[in-house]
């Protein structure tokens, strides 16, 4: 049996993998971390039975709890200092949030790679998202160029998003396609019209209400391009993969970044 503790339990994606931890034989949720609704049953909050623990804010009181694993749905600054937090107090995490600053991912590695707590950083719970981004990889070296258009709802807080960071990177780990945003030929008629840049990508963001979280990886050589697109169109779609992480971070190092390490591709 598997205790966990969920961070952000308040927040959308919080409520929808705590609805559907609950219901899981191996798994008991034993605490709730948010910065709203403090005091509160939790059972209220997830709309179902009272359950034995409230919401709180506190870090002592989620010790108290003796959690096995965090799994983190909160913000960046937020999951920041509770990474270090549960490697100071040897509790496994998984964490969800995005917008995690590269520098501070790297200082992490160092100070898991110390400790007796595994850190399992997933941009993206989404196994088809996954399979989209081991296709780009895998398909990148036979083509000319490639854009990324990642659209979210419009509540999200970073841009671009991180499983857009996390596409780039994989790509350029076969070709960098380009070296800088704009090409010497290239004008911007309005300031950002060819999007962000990263690692040799152009990178569009688009944030509208009504989305969920969307993303297509257009590929471009002389007289073709191949779109590669993958829709979260309701959050239940990440729930197999947060049960594939809870099912796996036993065997993995104390570092490991994206759902790809445990996805193979035949």
């Amino acid at each position: 049996m598997k205790r966990i503790a969920i961070f952000g339990i308040c927040g959308k994606m919080g409520k929808a993998i705590s609805k559907e931890l609950v219901k899981e034989e191996d798994i008991k949720l034993v605490a709730g971390f948010d910065k709203r609704s403090t005091g509160l049953n939790a059972g209220k909050i997830l709309g179902i039975e009272k359950t034995d623990f409230s919401v709180t804010d506190s870090y002592d009181e989620i010790k108290k709890k003796n959690p096995d694993l965090i799994i983190d749905f909160t913000a960046a600054d937020i999951a920041a200092k509770s990474i270090t937090w549960a490697i100071e107090n040897s509790i496994d995490i998984i964490v969800g949030t995005s917008g995690l600053q590269r520098d501070f991912l790297k200082r992490i590695e160092k100070m898991a790679a110390k400790s007796n707590s595994r850190v399992f950083i997933v941009p993206n719970f989404a196994i088809g998202a996954v399979i989209m981004m081991k296709l780009s990889e895998m398909i990148a070296g036979y083509f000319d160029n490639c854009e990324i258009i990642e659209m979210h709802h419009d509540k999200k807080q970073d841009s671009p998003s991180g499983t857009s960071i996390a596409t780039a990177d994989i790509i350029s780990k076969k070709i960098i396609f380009n070296k800088k945003r704009l090409k010497s030929n290239e004008k911007e008629n309005i300031e950002g019209s060819r999007g962000g840049y990263y690692e040799g990508i152009n990178i569009h963001s688009v944030r509208l209400p009504g989305l969920v979280a969307h993303q297509s990886v257009i590929f471009g050589a002389r007289g073709q391009t191949l779109l590669i697109r993958h829709d979260s169109i309701d959050r239940s779609s990440f729930y197999p993969g947060v049960i594939m992480a809870v099912s796996n971070i036993d065997r993995l190092s104390n570092f490991t970044y994206g759902l790809d390490k445990l996805i193979e591709l035949k």
